[in-house]
């Protein structure tokens, strides 16, 4: 059976588009994109020492995965070991 390129670029593109929508989970939003997601319908704020913490506390409040986003003042959420207070959103 031979298969169509066509399909192929297709198929892969499918694939690759929701995965990339999804940014990062290690790394940090911008200040103001982080900011102006606060207070959008649906989402929650964690904030706890570091992001794994920030994500424990999501799962156990049944939150979605992944996160919107994560951010810090000082860019800490993913210092190993946590260096300070990460922020990070979700949805319900």
């Amino acid at each position: 059976m031979r298969l169509n390129p066509l399909l192929l670029v297709a198929i892969s593109a499918c694939i690759a588009a929701p995965l990339s929508a999804q940014g990062s989970s290690s790394q940090e939003m911008p200040e103001q994109k982080f900011l102006d997601q606060v207070e959008a319908p649906g989402h929650v704020l964690i904030t706890a020492r570091g992001a794994d913490a920030v994500n424990a506390e999501a799962r156990r409040k049944g939150l979605k995965f992944p996160a919107v986003g994560y951010w810090s003042p000082d860019n800490v959420c993913f210092s190993n070991p946590p260096k300070g207070d990460c922020n990070g959103l979700f949805t319900r």
